[in-house]
């Protein structure tokens, strides 16, 4: 049996989980200020070159878009996940609609 536990915070700056440095896998997504950027993946992780201050705002360029840093590699790797529109999950509900069991036909 295993255990996954996740800590997520919206500001950085505020110390509301004060055991993030026990969490060994950490992720920054769009980040305000370049400051914050050491504070949520560590010290040098911005030299480095996770620039998640500059992620754009626009949902069509930087949705999904993050900085991700293991415990045992300090170089942060960029990552992207899928990024799906309002209008997708319209248009997927419409094409594949629920049977009357819950399950798509």
């Amino acid at each position: 049996m295993g255990v996954c536990v996740f800590g997520a915070l919206q500001d950085p700056r505020k110390e509301v989980i004060n055991l993030r440095n026990l969490f060994p896998t950490r992720i920054a997504l769009r980040l305000d200020e370049s400051e914050q950027v050491d504070m949520v993946l560590g010290d040098g992780a911005r030299d480095r070159g996770a620039v998640a201050d500059q992620i754009s705002p626009l949902p069509e360029v930087g949705a999904g878009v993050g900085y991700v840093r293991l415990e045992t590699v300090p170089e942060p790797v960029r990552v992207r996940a899928a990024y799906v529109t309002d209008a997708d999950i319209t248009a997927m509900s419409e094409s594949f609609p629920a049977s009357a069991g819950g399950v798509a036909a």
